[in-house]
């Protein structure tokens, strides 16, 4: 696959293919990226992680210096505020691979663990630089799916984990890896869950060759895991705003959301008619920016303001229907430690208009 198709490819699958007119196509592209293996996902998404020892400034420090922009400031708050924890699992070995589960965040619209992998003499460490646990699944004690991989095929009946996600490992030396999960950017709240259950059979090694072509290897096992989620996590809140006053009246608000590391919104507002058949052609391919929200942030009461996470991780966006509805959906860095009573959303269109939404907490 080119440069170019490849960009339309994450173009169209990120901001438009939600619509009921491209639901086939997404599809379509949603198994082409099975396919491609999800090669260079610790671009795509953010980690928050806690190990002994560490201080949340140095981890602030370690996140920004690998992802840089796929951070954002309002995980950086909720770190700085204390929003993490350990866990602490059994060590569970096969085929000569030991993992434990090292710790845990979660709120509404994150959820990050790291797990603590040691090697046997057999396996060689620079294999596992890149790697990921292939065929994870979470769910909870009421048996929601709170996150999977997705790399494997699963069977119509089964929930998949609709957000992006990424897996980063860190050598930690005496042929130990420190390998941590973050996952941000689904579709629905993550559920507020007591107990976990975690369970994988593969972990995936990957690295590209002198041709640029993907080598990848699996290594089998069954790793099983049950961890109890603190209280301050089950038991978070989360605050609701309604609608004080908007300048537009095309604009209906669907979801405000305020969690300790996000505030998330979700609108509808209408567009000028596009032409479908020539978005659906990619030609040209700036078509986007006839639709597109071009700048949008967040206002306290006490005149703070507060940008968008700017991650690309699906953590903002919008799809549009046959009907020119745009449902827009954008989360900014505020979190519940800067939040007021009272704020106001500003978003401006592509025609360079303004739109207010004052917000008030339900």
């Amino acid at each position: 696959m080119n440069e170019k198709n490849k960009k339309i490819l994450i173009d169209v699958e990120q901001k438009i293919a939600i619509s009921e007119f491209y639901k086939e196509e997404a599809k379509n592209m949603k198994n082409r990226r099975k396919n491609i293996g999800k090669v260079g996902i610790a671009a795509c998404c953010i980690i928050v992680l806690i190990t002994g020892g560490v201080f949340a400034k140095d981890i602030e420090n370690f996140i920004k210096s690998i992802f840089g922009a796929n951070t954002s400031d309002g995980v950086d708050t909720a770190i700085n505020n204390g929003y993490v924890t350990e866990v602490k699992t059994e060590t569970q070995k096969a085929e000569g691979i030991e993992i434990s589960v090292d710790s845990l965040v979660m709120d509404d619209f994150n959820f990050a663990m790291n797990f603590n992998i040691t090697l046997d003499e057999r396996y060689d460490m620079t294999e596992f630089r890149n790697m990921e646990l292939a065929d994870l699944r979470i769910v909870d004690e009421e048996g929601n799916m709170v996150f999977s991989t997705n790399f494997e095929e699963t069977p119509e009946k089964e929930p998949e984990y609709g957000g992006a996600y990424s897996f980063l490992a860190e050598e930690k030396g005496e042929r130990k890896f420190k390998l941590s999960l973050s996952a941000t950017g689904n579709p629905e709240l993550f559920p507020k869950s007591k107990h976990l259950n975690l369970k994988f059979t593969k972990v995936r090694t990957y690295r590209f060759d002198e041709r640029e072509e993907l080598m990848d290897k699996f290594y089998e096992g069954n790793w099983y895991f049950e961890v109890d989620v603190p209280e301050e996590f089950y038991k978070r809140e989360t605050v609701i705003y309604q609608v004080k006053s908007c300048n537009d009246d095309k604009t209906q608000l669907t979801r405000a959301t305020l969690s300790n590391t996000a505030f998330k919104i979700a609108f509808t507002t209408t567009t000028d008619k596009v032409d479908y058949e020539l978005l659906h052609s990619h030609n040209p391919p700036n078509i986007y920016d006839t639709i597109a929200i071009q700048k949008e942030y967040v206002e306290t009461s006490d005149g703070k303001r507060f940008e968008t996470a700017q991650r690309s991780d699906g953590d903002g966006g919008y799809s549009l229907s046959p009907e020119n509805v745009i449902d827009y959906y954008q989360t900014f860095n505020l979190t519940k430690y800067d939040a007021t009573n009272e704020i106001t959303v500003h978003v401006f269109t592509n025609k360079g208009e303004e739109i207010l939404i004052e917000l008030e907490r339900n």
